[in-house]
């Protein structure tokens, strides 16, 4: 289905979302990625090169981070708003770049100081001034001249963050999609496609699972000083070509780091812009001479730009569709790469598969014999929940892969706006036993097209979104309490104190406090389920965090959720729900709060 991008007469935004400046020529159409994060208050730019100039002789022969403590001492910024509301702004100017992503290069923009903005310090007393400008940001078809705070996002994994600033009364978000905004027009390509590199024709893939798109190169340079990386690379005839691109960053793995470059690529062969794709994605360099593609795309660049016809190849070759156009043809089906789907009245997990011809169902045994009627098989699905469901079904068929013969036989699928009655190959998996049976989706479960959707989760079972403020009250173990919804944090997370961690039947568990604000305080025993490492600053040590699963209800959404553990006091709100509790249905207002539950309802406001 198709999921709303307009919600009560605003835009609904997916986590990630492309942005562009209307005001500066030089930008014309370059959508620079950006994260979208209800919990934050501000909106924020990477910003290079920053120098201010101050015409008042009070901060003569000031420069750098002294001038901005000047300002902020001269304006009280922390306790006025003389600094914002002053008149004449031209009396204090800033100048700063801004990095085309794509080309590498520099725009230079002066504009007036319009205030600073006080950054408390982590775990210390004290504020950093950060100055703020007023800049036109546009996404989708909203242009807003907003504030924006400019900062070294350098070690963050988007050069824009779009806050509160920019969101109120303008958009929803909805932390279960990346560029919710850009998959109507999204391109459909096949599950292989020869795209044009520099002038150079290169075989592509695509990977479900890993982020980056990859590039086949080998005598890899990079020069840090000029910020650029050359390189050899091959196309799809063994022809080889020397190219140099600009560096985004260096990815870090865990024995490696390799370049990340903006690649300039062509798929499709049509005269109009709209039937083809002309642009740049993000791809690191590494040797992929063993493989059969020069290129695979990463979700970052199909999230982007493309949805995956998975039982088609090379659709380059005629005018690309878009997945607007595609959309309109009922006997297609858009899924996304995690489903769960119904078998036989049981809910198995799915995935996408292009190398198969037949669906297959992994089971952890298969028992075969005979009866009056003919052959049967005998059989145990593991549902998404762990639990064995008995089947035995008559065999229709043998169907042989390579070396293994598989048996096939009819089952229900369920769907949301249909059931098929469908033959299935099973196959026998000893992993199903522990990891639950998994359905693997061949395009030939539907009459019309099979399209892979990356930018999201459980696509199949997607509704009506449920309309939440960035503030609602939560229900945990029966304590009642306000929590933030935050679009912007991986994981949800809840305030600890007295940690201790122990071992028990061999398992890592822990013990610890939650209190809040509202009075309420309870002492909880859980296993440990995960450790999170939280990058540190420079000079910092990283922190590590312990993750449980605790059963949080939000309304009538009610969900195990994996929550990290820390000591939130300093933090207005005790727990925050992240995007493993919002992503499915849920969209977010980053300026009302109490829209689901109610402030009402809250015990101890």
């Amino acid at each position: 289905m198709e999921q709303r991008t307009i919600v009560d007469d605003k835009i609904v935004l997916g986590r990630a979302e492309k942005v562009y400046f209307p005001e500066i020529e030089q930008l014309s159409g370059v959508g620079i990625p950006a994260k979208i994060d209800t919990g934050a208050d501000s909106t924020s730019i990477h910003a290079t090169n920053i120098e201010i100039t101050a015409t008042d002789k009070v901060f003569e022969g000031l420069s750098g981070m002294a001038l901005l403590n000047a300002i902020a001492e001269e304006f009280d910024t922390l306790n006025t708003y003389r600094m914002r509301d002053r008149k004449d702004k031209t009396d204090l100017m800033i100048s700063f770049d801004i990095t085309n992503p794509y080309t590498g290069e520099s725009v230079r923009l002066t504009k007036p100081l319009y205030r600073l903005a006080m950054v408390k310090i982590r775990g210390e007393e004290g504020h950093i001034p950060r100055p703020v400008v007023k800049l036109e940001l546009k996404i989708a078809d909203k242009t807003i001249l907003t504030d924006v705070n400019l900062a070294d996002r350098e070690r963050f994994s988007y050069p824009i963050l779009i806050g509160k600033t920019f969101l109120s009364d303008t958009a929803w978000v909805d932390a279960g999609f990346d560029y919710l905004q850009e998959q109507k027009t999204a391109q459909v390509i096949g599950r292989k496609e020869i795209a044009t590199v520099n002038g150079l024709a290169m075989e592509v893939s695509h990977s479900l699972q890993n982020r980056y798109s990859i590039l086949h190169a080998t005598d890899i340079k990079v020069d840090a000083k000029k910020q650029q990386v050359s390189f050899t690379t091959q196309g799809r005839t063994n022809e080889k070509k020397k190219m140099t691109l600009p560096l985004v960053k260096m990815l870090k793995f865990r024995d490696t780091s390799r370049p990340l470059v903006s690649l300039p690529i062509k798929i499709g062969e049509a005269e109009s812009p709209t039937e083809q794709f002309n642009g740049h994605i993000l791809a690191y360099l590494r040797d992929r001479s063993k493989n059969s593609s020069q290129l695979r795309l990463g979700r970052e660049a199909l999230n982007k730009n493309f949805v995956i016809s998975l039982g088609e190849t090379y659709l380059g070759e005629k005018p690309l569709d878009t997945l607007e156009t595609l959309l309109k043809d009922d006997t297609s089906l858009m899924m996304s790469p995690k489903e769960t789907i119904n078998i036989d009245g049981t809910v198995v997990n799915a995935v996408p598969s292009g190398l198969i011809k037949t669906p297959v169902l992994n089971v952890p045994a298969i028992n075969e014999h005979k009866t009056e009627h003919g052959r049967v098989v005998q059989y145990n699905v593991v549902d998404a929940d762990g639990s064995a469901h008995s089947f035995e079904k008559p065999i229709q068929s043998k169907i042989r892969v390579g070396e293994t013969v598989r048996t096939v036989v009819n089952v229900e699928v369920n769907l949301a706006s249909s059931m098929l009655l469908k033959d299935v190959a099973l196959e026998a998996n000893p992993d199903a036993v522990e990891e639950g049976s998994l359905f693997e989706i061949s395009p030939d479960l539907m009459h019309g097209a099979l399209l892979v959707n990356t930018r999201s989760t459980n696509l199949l079972d997607k509704g009506q979104p449920t309309k939440a403020g960035y503030i609602e009250n939560v229900e945990l173990e029966g304590m009642r309490f306000p929590a933030k919804l935050d679009t912007g944090a991986d994981v949800s997370s809840m305030h600890a104190t007295d940690i201790e961690t122990f071992d028990k039947d061999g398992k890592k568990w822990v013990s610890f406090t939650y209190k809040n604000a509202q009075g309420n305080e309870q002492a909880f025993t859980r296993e440990v389920i995960d450790e999170m490492r939280i990058r540190a600053r420079a000079g910092e040590e990283p922190q590590v965090r312990l993750v449980v699963s605790m059963r949080v209800k939000l309304g009538n959404i009610e969900k195990d959720v994996a929550v990290n553990l820390r000591d939130r006091s300093r933090f207005e709100y005790s727990m925050i729900l992240g995007q493993n509790y919002l992503k499915n249905d849920i969209v977010v207002s980053s300026d009302q709060q109490f829209i689901y539950t109610g402030k009402a309802k809250s015990d101890k406001q």
